[in-house]
């Protein structure tokens, strides 16, 4: 099979090559590495399914892992990168589906082998499919038994309800129960299509020698036409709070804030915004609520930023009988972050957020994941040296801005599981 290459390797971006039948493979060869990493992305996740498909994402991943052509059983596929000290896993989200593995770097073509041949030739077998579904009901049926988990969830709905976004990405037990075989292998041979996947690898590897491998083993992987992913508005039926009530010691809040989406020009500075916020123990909510009220033992912000949409969470775990205060002292610390942020504060979250990325770097397996989520979703790879720039491009001016834009009291959402509370009770507290 032939192949261009489509971007060289410079200054630590990946060397970007596109084979014939549509796969890209990213090369990213690390000089200190005694490890490689494998990861390939495909165009598969919750957004690209039809409700009454709801969780064939998901399924399809757990099936993929029961057997390819090169190791024909589960436990094949295991031992294969085991037995080299190696550790294999894969993940669905909304927009992604993952496969990865990570090896000694002088085994990088064994992680290689197991991870294209199972994603591109599974055996895709009815009896392992039936399997799995009951291995994910046991799942879904253990978020539900997690208030951490479940609360998410329903912050989700409650953002998201009615659309693809506002389910959980594993599906629910009506859709996982009825999805039909042939639905699941029609949706692996659309999906799975080498247009719509890419394989990135990085550590200690030979590009050429990765590329040819790649090459050989996808070449009877045929193009297909893939589905769109499904649009995901934000939900503006006027219902704010969802409650579930559980006998449960804590009780699980989650604030939620539409904010904005995963190339939004902003996207920086809502970041440092969300770090000044809730990103550690120097942050103001931790600083606030944990330390000077000793309301939570933990406290912290989270920004969720995807192609179309996006959104800003605040977490906490709370004793029943402070959830009232918490949730007062949560808001008040969001209405202060509106009067801006003094130089200082700024750069501390300028360096935390770049020291993370920066160490992060160090580790194959991530670097394999940067380029690889980047090129999948955006058709490009922004080195770590850029993004740092853009960090340190935002200005107190900007953080002021946006706290005003997107710390708005008439778009809080507000999630809660616990032993007591009604909906109509926590719909009053959403005030700054």
């Amino acid at each position: 099979m032939g192949c261009a290459i489509v971007a060289p390797a410079s200054n630590g971006a990946p060397q970007i090559s596109l084979l014939d039948n549509g796969l890209r493979v990213l090369c990213a060869p690390m000089a200190s590495a005694r490890s490689a990493s494998v990861s390939l992305y495909v165009g598969a996740g919750s957004q690209y399914e039809q409700d009454e498909l709801a969780g064939v994402s998901h399924l399809v991943e757990h099936c993929v892992f029961k057997g390819s052509e090169l190791h024909p059983t589960a436990a094949d596929i295991s031992m294969a990168v085991e037995g080299v000290g190696g550790y294999i896993n894969a993940g669905t989200d909304r927009e992604l589906t993952v496969y990865y593995a990570k090896v000694p770097g002088p085994d990088w073509e064994t992680a290689v082998d197991v991870i294209v041949d199972m994603v591109s030739r599974p055996r895709f077998k009815r009896e392992e499919l039936e399997k799995e579904r009951l291995v994910i009901l046991e799942e879904l049926a253990q978020v539900e038994d997690s208030p951490y988990q479940l609360v998410g969830e329903l912050l989700a709905e409650v953002l998201w309800r009615g659309t693809p976004l506002g389910r959980d990405i594993a599906g629910t037990p009506e859709s996982v129960q009825s999805i039909a075989y042939q639905d699941a292998v029609s949706y692996w041979q659309a999906q799975y299509s080498p247009g719509n996947a890419l394989v990135s690898v990085a550590g200690e590897i030979d590009p050429e020698a990765v590329l040819a491998r790649v090459s050989a083993l996808t070449a009877e992987w045929l193009p297909a036409d893939a589905n769109d992913r499904r649009s995901a508005p934000l939900c503006d039926d006027g219902a704010r709070v969802a409650v579930r009530i559980k006998d449960t010691e804590q009780v699980q809040l989650c604030l939620g804030l539409p904010a904005l989406t995963s190339r939004h020009p902003d996207r920086h500075a809502l970041s440092l915004l969300t770090a000044m916020l809730g990103d550690g123990m120097s942050s103001r909510l931790f600083l606030k609520v944990r330390e000077e009220l000793g309301l939570v033992y933990d406290i912290h912000a989270s920004l969720t930023l995807l192609r179309d949409s996006g959104a800003l969470q605040v977490s906490m775990g709370v004793d029943p009988e402070n959830v009232e205060q918490a949730l007062r002292a949560t808001l008040s610390e969001l209405s202060r972050l509106r009067a801006g942020v003094s130089e200082e504060e700024l750069q501390r979250a300028r360096r935390l957020a770049a020291g993370r990325m920066l160490m992060g770097m160090e580790d194959t397996r991530a670097v394999s994941a940067w380029n690889g989520s980047q090129a999948l979703l955006h058709g490009e790879v922004r080195s770590v040296d850029e993004v740092n720039e853009r960090y340190q491009a935002v200005t107190a001016a900007d953080i002021e801005r946006l706290a005003n834009e997107y710390l708005r009291e008439d778009e809080l959402r507000l999630a809660m599981v616990g032993p007591s509370g009604e909906a109509e009770q926590f719909a009053e507290l959403l005030r700054f």
